[in-house]
């Protein structure tokens, strides 16, 4: 993290006369005192030694009882905006309850966190009493997401398609227990395959914050992975899942692509036309990105090719006609074209 402010402090200044300083706040928290002195250690060898105690503040104490003192700090560096980024390694699940989330965003809604879960080897080793355990520490209801269902019956009667059930029940229990209106569910590739893997959620209160997440996970291609749709149906029921069995996926690359390039056109005119009055490209973006491994970016190509089949119209609040996906904003209005093959329906469907 040091680092990539490093870096960005570089590329910010690179063409610049008059310097921008970037003022960040680190707080590194960890029950483990033999791993924050190996960090202290690092951080001296590392030449960040000198600020620690200062930019860098390092606490002996698990997360749920550090954060009076995580919220004070922020309150104290950033008092209007009251914006953090944090990054809570849950690999094994056991640490950071749901509700603590949810204050996390009540203190700062402006705030991000990214949790990590070893999806895959909860999936292929719980039963009812570690299901028990983990939403008891999670303080999330897994058990009413798999449907009263029991984990033995599960794997009895879904034959292979378990882990996915089982994987989608926790996501659903997570996203609802932290209460974050805006979420990425996609997993990272560690070296191999199967229980290398890990899933990154990404949770936020803004849709940007989720934009610039889908952006970092389709530039990093090489590293994530999606084992679910490509246009706005992503979390659906009988798409979402880990499988070990299945090693295709949606890996954000040119064929990933493709496949969004082809699904959210047609998705997106659909989305539109049912909602019969213009909306914003904002808004359209905000009310189905959830559901969608698509960018703004990209959802704005779609339009673009929509507008090229004149199945829609783009429009600012100047009444100024959009062409083209690079001159497109989030408060222009878009609606359907009367004169749209696209949209034409059959009567019954009217």
């Amino acid at each position: 993290m040091l680092n990539a402010v490093e870096e960005a402090r570089v590329l910010i200044n690179a063409n610049r006369t008059k310097p921008i300083d970037l003022d960040v706040q680190y707080v590194f928290i960890d029950k483990d005192q033999r791993a924050l002195s190996h960090l202290t250690m690092v951080l001296q060898n590392r030449g960040f030694g000198h600020l620690i105690g200062n930019a860098i503040h390092v606490i002996h104490e698990d997360f749920v009882s550090a954060t009076p003192v995580v919220f004070k700090l922020i309150q104290a560096h950033t008092p209007k905006a009251r914006t953090a980024i944090y990054f809570l390694d849950q690999y094994g699940y056991s640490e950071v309850p749901a509700p603590l989330i949810r204050q996390i965003f009540a203190n700062s809604p402006g705030s991000e966190v990214v949790l990590t879960f070893h999806v895959a080897a909860f999936a292929t080793y719980t039963n009812d009493q570690f299901t028990d355990q983990v939403s008891e520490k999670l303080a999330v209801d897994i058990r009413a997401a798999l449907g009263g269902r029991t984990v033995e019956q599960i794997k009895e009667e879904d034959s292979a398609d378990w882990r996915r059930f089982i994987q989608a029940a926790l996501y659903q229990a997570l996203v609802k227990g932290c209460g974050a209106e805006y979420f990425t569910p996609f997993f990272i590739r560690g070296e191999g395959s199967g229980q290398g893997e890990y899933w990154l959620v990404h949770l936020s209160q803004h849709h940007r914050a989720q934009d610039v997440m889908k952006q970092v996970h389709w530039q990093h291609q090489n590293h994530s992975i999606h084992y679910g749709g490509a246009g706005l149906d992503m979390l659906a029921s009988h798409m979402m899942g880990f499988r070990q069995e299945f090693t295709g996926g949606f890996q954000f690359d040119d064929v990933a692509l493709s496949q969004s390039a082809e699904a959210l056109p047609q998705q997106l005119a659909t989305h539109i036309f049912e909602r019969r009055q213009p909306l914003q490209i904002g808004e359209l973006y905000a009310s189905t990105c959830n559901t969608s491994p698509g960018t703004s970016i990209m959802y704005k190509q779609a339009l673009e090719l929509l507008l090229g089949a004149q199945d829609i119209v783009v429009r600012s609040d100047e009444g100024v006609t959009r062409r083209h996906a690079k001159y497109m904003r989030d408060t222009d209005w878009v609606e359907r074209s009367p004169q749209g093959a696209l949209f034409s329906l059959p009567r019954g469907d009217a």
